[in-house]
């Protein structure tokens, strides 16, 4: 249990403000693009729009909650976590994402990379360094925090309050992350790996109460795919040979500790949970 104070949205209220701060991030970025018809011959603008595509996400709820007398700590879990669960959940990233790379050598033989998304990826490091610094800033440290305030912060608090069952706290925000990265959707092999992503970022947030440590477990995550491409290795494997006995193992372990840790942690419950205000019932 939590003595921490927390305040939730109602479950329609909540979908409608993930679907508007969606909605505004797309709006933003494509917006911004069409000011720009030779956008992609500039990758640190191109990355720049990236970057405040990301910022206006947040901007629906922090206009709902200045109206709404709250602060963004005021909806957001902070349970107290020792430095041993923040070393534990760092311990089972790192094996989720030795486990991811066994996957990929596994799959994409049978699943080839579609050629949209070669490009897409190809497209989003070959603008310089400066270009680079903006979109590492933009993917492991901003997306992480707007992306988990969103799904594991302001919608899955409300689904649990709400249903009272972990089945759709788990699943709904899950599909709603995948919605997010539409674009992975088409690609199966990357498909299973959001969802799954998603999946075990909501049992963090169950099991630890915080959402620090999501937003740590996805900045890492994402960090890895930036180190397969800038450093190279995990990118060139072809079979698990190529990873090696020690990668391998090493996944595997590193998997297996985190996950026995955090399955025995027992699931934090805010004592006192209270409904964010509808604006008539704000005080003057």
């Amino acid at each position: 249990m939590s003595k921490r104070p927390l305040h939730i949205f109602q479950t329609r209220e909540a979908y409608l403000l993930i679907a508007a701060s969606m909605f505004l991030g797309l709006f933003v970025s494509l917006s911004l693009r069409g000011l720009f018809p030779d956008i992609q011959d500039n990758p640190v603008l191109d990355n720049l729009i990236v970057l405040l595509g990301e910022f206006a996400i947040v901007i629906p709820v922090l206009f709902i909650l200045k109206q709404r007398k709250l602060k963004l700590t005021d909806v957001l879990p902070f349970h107290p976590v020792s430095i041993v669960t923040v070393i534990m959940s760092i311990v089972l990233v790192l094996g989720v994402i030795g486990l991811v790379s066994m996957f990929e050598v596994l799959v994409i033989p049978y699943f080839p990379i579609p050629d949209f998304l070669k490009q897409l990826e190809e497209g989003l490091y070959e603008g310089g360094v400066l270009a680079n610094i903006i979109l590492i800033i933009a993917a492991t440290l901003v997306a992480p925090v707007i992306e988990e305030l969103l799904f594991r912060g302001i919608l899955q608090q409300s689904l649990f309050y709400y249903f009272g069952s972990l089945i759709p706290t788990l699943i709904i925000p899950a599909v709603v992350f995948g919605l997010f990265h539409i674009a992975y959707l088409f690609y199966l092999p990357a498909m299973f790996e959001l969802i799954s992503l998603a999946i075990l970022l909501a049992w963090l947030m169950i099991k630890t109460g915080n959402i620090l440590i999501p937003v740590l477990v996805h900045a890492i995550f994402n960090m890895s795919a930036f180190t397969g491409l800038f450093i190279g290795g995990i990118e060139e494997s072809h079979t698990l040979a190529d990873l090696g006995m020690p990668w391998i193992i090493g996944s595997i372990i590193f998997s297996a500790v985190g996950l026995i840790y955090f399955k025995f942690m027992k699931m934090v419950v805010f004592d006192d949970v209270y409904q964010v205000p509808l604006p008539h019932e704000v005080e003057s």
